[in-house]
């Protein structure tokens, strides 16, 4: 027979046991979005997740939910009532959702938990590993996700990363709420690899070590007892790099003195002669041709052109009709026209020809603002465009008969050309 103090003692038992079965919370984690490539490191990180331990809270764990193959779908508000609806059916209060994706020499990891409480996402946080050790990324995790389900949440709200040229500085401004401090993360790729370049409590951070007309980008990692609990998307932001050249377009001419080149052997001498043959009813009548450079003489001495000249390699737009050409490190100019497209028809595409001209040219620019463009090392850089009113070309890189051997191909942008009307009646 059960005294009744050993009731009291069993009761107690059982009213502690089961407000602990309805306090405890069910966390599904899913197996992660991934190439497949990566199912095999996708595959140790989901058991690694099955595994982990959070005071409270009951993992559940699931291969697939339909009609979800990727975080950036999840990220679509219409996505929202099925992950509810999923919720729901599954009982569960949270759902972990992860991603990988290729990077240099490393897996990027990309999270989010959601909560069914909120119907929102209420963390998100990117990361890498290394092949090898996917696993371990399953231990941060679990410590991050500790924190959180613990009400401990630093949520990121907004980062945006400003470039001062002037002061040759980028200003990563950072909106959160919650006791915090963060870590600066950079990279000069989106996609990473990412380093930690600082850590404060400050919700403003000042970067001085940058280049002129590279972009950066940053990541900011709100903290919680040196642990990562949120992670933002990565912003970027440059400083603008200026062109120092200011050529003098008679100090550019005078310096034409170079004769023909003398062909190296009868094969070459052969398609000079094919390429000048056929270039030869594009030349421009040499005096209207220097009447033509007296003009954009005056509009370089009032600053409104800039000489642009020894491009280290050019990109054809053919949709467009649009030519950039490219100085490494230094600018880009952008022509719009149809000539040399028309010669590269005419020419039966020999791509050589019109290569050798186009880099022989000197073009005629006003600066429009900045554009991006991949470097060869995979870089992103910003350098100034130059919208070109046309270029001048020569066969032979500063050929001293220059002016009855010229090539003058003008821009087609009908904005430009209103624009250089301005100038003249200015």
């Amino acid at each position: 027979m059960i005294t009744v103090y050993k009731k009291i003692i069993f009761a107690c038992i059982c009213v502690f046991f089961s407000v602990s079965v309805v306090s405890a919370k069910i966390l599904t984690v899913v197996f992660p979005f991934c190439p497949e490539d990566l199912a095999d490191q996708s595959s140790v990180l989901f058991e690694s997740l099955k595994s982990i331990s959070i005071e409270g809270v009951t993992i559940d764990s699931i291969q697939k939910i339909s009609s979800f193959n990727s975080i950036l779908e999840l990220n679509d508000e219409s996505a929202r009532p099925a992950i509810k609806k999923f919720s729901l059916k599954r009982k569960t209060d949270y759902v972990l959702f992860t991603e990988l994706s290729h990077s240099v020499g490393q897996i990027n990891i990309e999270y989010k938990l959601y909560s069914r409480e909120d119907n929102s996402f209420i963390t998100t946080s990117f990361d890498c590993a290394m092949y090898n050790s996917i696993h371990l990324f399953a231990k941060t995790l679990e410590q991050q996700l500790s924190l959180i389900l613990k009400s401990k949440i630093i949520k990121i709200s907004n980062v945006v990363a400003l470039g001062d040229s002037s002061l040759k500085q980028i200003t990563v401004n950072i909106e959160a709420y919650g006791d915090n401090s963060f870590a600066i993360l950079r990279s000069l790729m989106k996609e990473g690899p990412y380093d930690t370049i600082a850590t404060s409590t400050s919700t403003t951070y000042t970067d001085t070590d940058v280049q002129p007309g590279i972009v950066y980008w940053y990541k900011v990692q709100a903290l919680y007892d040196g642990y990562p609990v949120d992670s933002s998307i990565p912003v970027s932001a440059y400083i603008v790099a200026e062109n120092k050249e200011n050529l003098n377009l008679d100090k550019v001419l005078s310096q034409y003195k170079k004769p023909e080149e003398k062909p190296q052997d009868e094969e070459q001498k052969k398609l000079i002669q094919q390429h000048l043959a056929m270039i030869q009813p594009y030349y421009m009548n040499s005096v209207k041709l220097r009447i033509i450079m007296q003009i954009v003489k005056s509009y370089i001495a009032n600053g409104q052109l800039t000489v642009l000249k020894d491009f280290d390699t050019v990109m054809m737009d053919a949709e467009n009709t649009a030519i950039y050409f490219i100085k490494k490190n230094g600018y880009v100019v952008k022509l719009e026209t149809k000539k040399p497209f028309e010669l590269l028809a005419t020419s039966n595409y020999d791509i050589e020809l019109l290569q050798r001209l186009l880099l022989n040219a000197i073009a005629f620019g006003a600066q429009d603002g900045t554009i991006e463009i991949i470097d060869d090392e995979g870089y992103t850089v910003a350098l100034p465009l130059y919208q070109s009113i046309g270029i001048a070309t020569t066969y032979f890189k500063e050929y001293k008969n220059w002016a009855g051997n010229t090539i003058l191909w003008s821009t087609s942008n009908k904005e430009i050309k209103e624009k250089m009307k301005e100038y003249a009646n200015q």
